[in-house]
């Protein structure tokens, strides 16, 4: 990933990681140098880098020092990212009782599922590479007993639910949220020691629940480990709880909330959305039709793709079907690379042809936006008993229907009724906790240093004086209970 602009210091990370480096720095001699550093970032060769910037005398400008320290702090992310060797991979796979040849191995990088790149010349692994090689792979599947998303009980528990919101439904408006359910959600989050200077103020942002949507409702803070604590402004894109203390003598800071929601399903029939036609947007949804590099992006492979799935006699639902249909069949779910180290995350997904939810929205966004239909983020939380984890999802507008939202990455459901096998195409269950209504956006209040994740924000992020504290700089925890 390359890094620009970070001479800027602009307010978030996520405006920081497009292509290209941009400086106004009117000495040449910085240019000189930041050009050197990010060519040497661009390229993977780290030894190298680490050498250029233990050379880097001080003082320097503060702007010059947060990008060197920028640099830093990424190299180590994709060491992190990417520890196996070819060996280690070796290993791992026959630990779950697969052999494999050098030719085998070429074939599955080649493939895209098995991921890899080179690091300082060598070749590096990703951390889940054999966790994904297995899930990937039918017949690898099959030898280490892995089941697919709608495979165990939570498909079970999916369509059991879709029944109650068709039942509920029934005697309700078009789309009107059903099913509630209620959770208390407690959340803490414990900078490790030995991570920063003991005494030190460590700032945390710990995510809370999103107001003002009919799906989520409820919304309180029920308790703070920290008395002063400052709540994201409704209007912020992701929702925070924003608190600040003193590391212990060990350098350890540890930090909690306990907040309640009320989650609801939503459903719109097909046949309802059927009566939507292409019209005039109003001017407030423009920026949901545009290109938002470096991840949204209408290049000549994306129109490539919606166009060979669409035709011009198509209604908006006909081709958000198709493309459900498309990516359902063709981009497996997989584990994902951080997200700042990605490029650009919808052409990412094509190239390795598996990604996560994340991943699989920003594509289907991509696809929607560049054919006109209007989409948006959201994220955060499912709620699923026995599956609680990160999630990320998207909505659709329609022209006199509104925001209806769609889950790619819950797929196509077993069943052989249509409405049921389709439910997240046109609806959402009641199991969520929505955190983000964008990506990539500012923080309220800012971060200060690079973001750990710089566009979701669903395990919280941490900073100190001295620079970001990366995940594993610290630790997590979530807890829900339903009410």
């Amino acid at each position: 990933m390359i890094i620009c602009n970070i001479i800027k210091k602009v307010s978030y990370w996520g405006l920081l990681l497009m292509m290209g480096v941009s400086c106004n720095n009117n000495k040449k001699s910085d240019e000189a140098l930041i050009s050197h550093l990010s060519r040497l970032y661009n390229a993977r060769e780290f030894s190298e880098l680490r050498e250029a910037i233990a050379r880097v005398r001080e003082p320097v400008e503060p702007e010059i020092r947060f990008f060197v320290d920028s640099l830093t702090d990424y190299m180590r992310r994709y060491q992190s990212e990417y520890p196996f060797t070819e060996n280690d991979i070796v290993e791992r796979l026959e630990r779950k009782g697969i052999e494999c040849t050098v030719e085998q191995m070429r074939q599955w990088e080649h493939s895209g599922q098995l991921e890899c790149m080179l690091i300082d010349g060598k070749k590096r692994y990703f951390k889940n590479a054999p966790y994904n090689l297995v899930l990937l792979n039918d017949s690898l599947a099959a030898v280490a007993g892995v089941k697919g998303l709608n495979d165990d009980d939570l498909g079970a528990f999916c369509v059991e639910h879709i029944r109650n919101v068709f039942a509920e439904s029934a005697s309700k408006q078009p789309g009107q949220t059903v099913c509630p359910r209620e959770f208390m959600l407690s959340y803490s989050l414990k900078v490790l020691p030995g991570n920063v200077t003991p005494g030190s103020m460590v700032s945390v942002w710990l995510p809370f629940g999103t107001r003002g949507s009919e799906r989520q409702t409820d919304v309180k803070l029920l308790r703070s480990s920290v008395e002063d604590f400052e709540i994201s402004a409704r209007e912020c894109p992701h929702q925070s709880v924003f608190l600040q203390k003193k590391a212990g003598s060990d350098g350890a800071a540890e930090f909690s909330i306990v907040s309640k929601i009320t989650g609801k399903a939503q459903y719109f029939a097909p046949e309802q959305l059927m009566q939507s036609r292409f019209t005039t947007i109003p001017d407030t949804l423009l920026p949901y039709l545009a290109e938002r590099p470096p991840h949204i992006v209408f290049s000549d492979r994306i129109k490539e793709l919606a166009d060979s799935l669409t035709d011009d006699g198509m209604l908006p639902f006909e081709m958000v079907r198709q493309f459900y249909y498309w990516i359902n069949e063709n981009i497996p779910w997989a584990r994902a690379v951080e997200y700042g180290l990605i490029n650009n995350i919808s052409e990412y997904t094509l190239d390795h042809k598996h990604g996560d939810c994340g991943m699989q929205t920003l594509l289907f966004m991509t696809l929607c936006r560049y054919k006109g239909i209007p989409a948006r983020w959201q994220s955060g939380w499912m709620l699923h008993p026995g599956h609680v984890n990160l999630h990320d999802w998207c909505q659709v507008w329609y022209d006199g229907v509104g925001w209806v939202p769609v889950d790619v990455s819950f797929k196509l459901q077993r069943s052989d009724d249509q409405r049921i096998r389709e439910f997240y195409i046109s609806g959402i269950d009641a199991y969520r906790f929505i955190v983000n209504e964008d990506y990539g956006r500012r923080f309220c209040p800012p971060k200060q240093w690079p973001r750990s994740e710089p566009w979701d924000f669903q395990r919280g992020e941490a900073e100190w004086k001295n620079g970001n504290l990366y995940f594993d700089d610290w630790t997590y925890n979530v807890d829900v209970k339903g009410l």
